[in-house]
């Protein structure tokens, strides 16, 4: 990597305040530096359950948080 682009990228991080926006940083950087993939690890079927997840999410064919709080408790009382 260009010694230019990790300068912008220190500079970056040095100016930033936001302990949450720098953890959410550091979250991010761990996962790609990992370069693990966990879709590479998924089934075939639980691929196509996520696709089709992501498709509801795109959709916004999805039910508020309230409301899967409440299913999910729901759930453990059965």
């Amino acid at each position: 990597m260009p010694s230019s682009v990790k300068s912008k990228i220190y500079e970056m991080l040095e100016n930033m305040h936001d302990e949450h926006l720098l953890n959410q940083v550091m979250e991010d950087v761990a996962f790609y530096a990992s370069k693990k993939d966990v879709a590479d690890e998924l089934s075939p079927d639980q691929l196509l359950e996520l696709d089709a997840a992501i498709h509801e999410a795109d959709n916004k064919d999805t039910i508020s948080w309230d409301i899967f709080k409440k299913e999910l408790d729901e759930w453990r009382k059965k």
